[in-house]
């Protein structure tokens, strides 16, 4: 529902302002077949799932309508020199988004819509009787109702899922968006523009353990698991103790359980995780971006747009992590640690598009007439060229030293001694040898995606022959060069200490949009224009 106006409030001054009103509403299910927890999933045990859809049909929805989504905007153009060759431009706006439905339709996973049987496990696995020889599961009836993690009357193992959670009082993220730019145009059809553009994202989408192991807990627990503690006796651990090493993943919140630790480190283990959507996040973006223009004149035509720019959040996405990262934070209680650079942070970025007509054939500067000139006019090279700094990445040990159920990032110390790499050529990390786990207790020093994997130097060329046969008819033959100097584009180095012989190292390809080998491509093709 907007609102606005372009005033002029001089001959060579234009504002314009306006105010948008953005509703989205919760959405639902036409049949009922999403539900979700409105308690706090990390308090005590058992829990009851809700059933939430259209608020017309007396269900609760999955969270609160966001009323509150007015977005004003205002934007200014100034001639300064009333020429009509010079123009600064400004503006500012709030922007809203909207959930999307693949989040919203993971909620139909959770009880009562799906049930999740626990066959008993045994460790080895050896000691336990063929598969072949367990009873089938019984009929289950379905319930809202989640247990703690166990075995129920019937022998069957109960509880222990992972749920997905809508945070109920969850509002619509925005962001506030502004600019600031120059353009001017030069002589000899020559457009030059710059513009700082910055951003500020709120109330971002990102996912976070509704069910994370609890300090007091684990403060007791780190107690306890001293070699100098006399009840620290009888654990099922080689050392018949428990240590920092037991608290480490799932033993947080099923030790006591699997006969490891004297009690959990979580209320509740009805839930192993809980991927819990909430609007933590937040980001900001700042860029110089230029860019050039030379409009087609004497047969070329030039376009280069430049952008130097750094972008820095707390999550990058709330479902699909990029390339090598993970989905929860290493501490689901400490998001500040998990702010840095975003994952699709570029910092720097240049695109170069060309043409070029040669000067040779009819109406052209040479060979106009002749045979000569019929051979070689009509040709003309276009292409695109991109130089781009790559994209960060984070590291990650096998190690749980924070205690949180996650595994940790390392500790990075650059004077480190390097080790020997598997293979140089495609070393586009850092080396292994600059890591090293963080002690127990803590998380290591290394920040989110402090390091970048390889870049971008690509180009893609047209060389295209276009011959006139009479008045009405002309043929056209084009030889297409996909990244034509055969550049190999590495994908983002291996990232886990856990396996060094991948460690740093690139060890497939970036492919092309449409999935084809980024490899050098020739193509050839014919047109018939009539």
């Amino acid at each position: 529902m907007p609102s606005s106006r372009i005033p002029k409030i001089v001959a060579n001054l234009t504002l314009s302002y306006g105010l948008r009103y953005q509703f989205n509403g919760v959405p639902y299910e036409i049949h009922d077949f999403l539900s979700t927890l409105f308690t706090n999933p990390s308090g005590p045990a058992p829990f009851t799932f809700t059933i939430a859809g259209n608020k017309d049909q007396g269900l609760p929805p999955l969270y609160k309508n966001d009323w509150h989504d007015f977005e004003p905007r205002i934007g200014l153009a100034w001639d300064p020199f009333k020429q009509g060759k010079t123009s600064i431009r400004a503006g500012y706006g709030i922007f809203h988004d909207r959930m999307f439905g693949q989040l919203l339709g993971l909620t139909r996973g959770n009880p009562p819509f799906q049930q999740i049987f626990f066959e008993p496990f045994f460790t080895p696995a050896s000691i336990g009787p063929p598969v072949s020889t367990l009873s089938p599961p019984s009929n289950l009836t379905a319930t809202p109702v989640v247990p703690d993690f166990g075995f129920n009357a019937s022998g069957m193992l109960q509880g222990g899922i992972l749920p997905f959670l809508i945070d109920p009082h969850l509002r619509m993220p925005y962001s506030q968006s502004w600019d600031f730019g120059v353009q001017h145009e030069l002589g000899g059809n020559l457009l030059v523009e710059v513009n700082y553009v910055g951003s500020k994202g709120a109330r971002l989408l990102r996912v976070v353990d509704g069910n994370p192991p609890q300090p007091a807990l684990l403060a007791q627990l780190e107690a306890f698991c001293v070699r100098t503690n006399p009840s620290n006796s009888g654990f099922h651990t080689q050392s018949g103790q428990c240590d920092q090493t037991t608290l480490q993943f799932d033993n947080l919140w099923i030790g006591a359980e699997s006969g490891v630790l004297p009690f959990d480190a979580v209320n509740n283990n009805a839930f192993l995780h809980a991927e819990s959507f909430t609007g933590a996040a937040s980001s900001t973006y700042h860029a110089l971006q230029t860019n050039i223009t030379k409009r087609l004149s004497r047969g070329i035509a030039v376009q280069a747009a430049y952008t130097w720019s750094h972008a820095i959040d707390n999550s990058s996405d709330p479902l699909v992590p990029t390339m090598g990262n993970q989905e929860f934070p290493r501490d689901s209680l400490n998001l500040k640690a998990e702010r840095g650079n975003s994952d699709f942070d570029v910092r720097q970025r240049l695109v170069i598009n060309y043409t070029w007509d040669l000067p040779v054939g009819q109406g052209r500067q040479h060979l106009a007439e002749g045979r000569a000139g019929r051979i070689f006019e009509g040709w003309q090279v276009a292409g695109i060229t991109t130089f781009s700094s790559g994209l960060p990445f984070d590291i990650f040990t096998a190690t749980d030293t924070a205690h949180t159920g996650q595994p940790q990032r390392p500790d990075f110390n650059p004077a480190g001694i390097p080790v020997p790499v598997s293979n140089p050529r495609t070393q586009t990390g850092p080396n292994l040898g600059l890591f090293t786990d963080a002690p127990f207790g803590r998380g290591g020093d290394l920040g989110r995606n402090h390091f970048r994997g390889p870049g971008i130097n690509n180009w893609d060329v047209v060389l295209q022959k276009t011959t006139s046969l009479s008045e009405r008819l002309s043929v056209e033959f084009r030889t297409e060069f996909y990244n034509l100097f055969n550049r190999v584009q590495f994908s983002q180095p291996g990232n886990l200490r856990s396996n060094p012989g991948t460690f740093g190292q690139s060890t497939s390809e970036v492919r092309r949009a449409d999935q084809t080998s980024g490899a050098r491509q020739i193509q050839f093709g014919m047109k018939l224009r009539f």
